[in-house]
């Protein structure tokens, strides 16, 4: 799913950098750039259902935001020192993209536009572990659907009453949700109601009613309508979406999404997102030639930068590695569902 996500924001950016004259192409490519934003959606998805699982089994929160350090941040540096050599940076947008501001940072260029939703992605890193230790799992379910029901009452508001320089949808404010119920989906899936949650997420009523409420939702936000209404049933579907495809390993879809090719490009969906900005600037040459340097970008990250970097930040014996067990009773009742913690429960 990661390989689907970046493909459809190279595509979306794929058609922004070229000049479309006919009626057929501006109509395409206005088409194709609201692909961008829902392969963004997708990676939040996954981002929020992964992290919350990962924080679940890994027990140590030390460990995780060094791991998460280790993974982000060479790789994005890297990307921002090479871009403020070739291309010259508007005062202070190198600073925002560093230091993951940059959703709400007004003057940035196309080189560093990206990293709105990755800021987006390290607030929620910020935010959600926090939550789930110092709460509890129990007490971080109500406040995650707290916070979904808070961020679906202030987006169509602020959309309404606040204009700022930057835009609206990419402030994580407005966004949350986008994470959260695919972190609340997580919990659930890692307790009792799972049983029940699968029936309902493998029924074919349940895939084939989200696919056509998620397109309508999409139709809405093409037709410039009800943008805020679109976006809670985005961020509400997708997390099911996926774990539905999950759970339908009989399915062509999902023989599709584990081919060898699409496997490969999700391990180095990373790199793609990071430097697909820089080669698919706009009037920058053949899309086909800068497509490919993207590629090669992207696989030197991460088999020189990425991989050996997360492989040292996992070696058995760090001393972040240490588990930590978390003082909540839903790990003893479900110690059974996470083999690491089995013999200190």
């Amino acid at each position: 799913m990661r390989a689907v996500a970046i493909a459809a924001v190279m595509l979306s950016h794929g058609f922004l950098a070229t000049n479309a004259t006919t009626r057929p192409a501006r109509a395409l490519g206005y088409l194709t750039g609201h692909l961008g934003g829902l392969g963004v959606a997708v990676f939040f998805a996954i981002s929020g259902y992964l992290i919350t699982t990962l924080l679940f089994e890994e027990q140590n929160l030390r460990g995780f935001y060094i791991r998460r350090a280790f993974r982000i941040l060479p790789a994005a540096y890297l990307y921002l020192f090479v871009v403020s050599i070739a291309e010259p940076l508007r005062r202070g947008e190198l600073a925002s993209a560093a230091f993951f501001y940059s959703n709400y940072w007004a003057d940035r260029s196309w080189y560093t536009a990206h990293f709105w939703s990755l800021s987006m992605e390290e607030h929620f890193y910020l935010l959600w572990p926090f939550l789930l230790v110092y709460l509890g799992v129990r007490r971080a379910l109500i406040a995650a659907s707290v916070l979904v029901a808070i961020t679906a009452l202030w987006r169509p508001w602020s959309l309404a009453h606040t204009h700022l320089l930057y835009p609206a949808l990419q402030r994580t404010d407005m966004r949350l949700d986008a994470f959260l119920f695919a972190g609340i989906l997580a919990i659930l899936m890692s307790g009792p109601s799972r049983a029940c949650l699968l029936h309902v997420l493998t029924a074919t009523w349940f895939r084939v009613l989200s696919a056509l409420t998620l397109l309508a939702a999409w139709t809405w936000a093409l037709a410039g309508s009800a943008p805020a209404t679109g976006t809670l049933i985005e961020s509400a579907l997708l997390p099911a979406i996926l774990l539905s495809l999950v759970h339908w390993p009989r399915s062509a879809v999902f023989r599709v999404l584990e081919s060898a090719p699409l496997r490969w490009m999700g391990r180095i969906s990373y790199g793609l997102y990071l430097w697909q900005q820089l080669f698919l600037a706009p009037h920058a040459g053949a899309f086909f030639t800068r497509v490919a340097l993207t590629f090669a970008a992207a696989a030197a990250s991460y088999y020189l930068i990425e991989q050996p970097l997360l492989r040292y930040a996992r070696e058995p014996g760090r001393n972040w590695n240490r588990q930590v067990l978390w003082n909540n009773e839903f790990f003893a009742e479900n110690a059974e569902r996470y083999p690491r913690l089995r013999q200190e429960v």
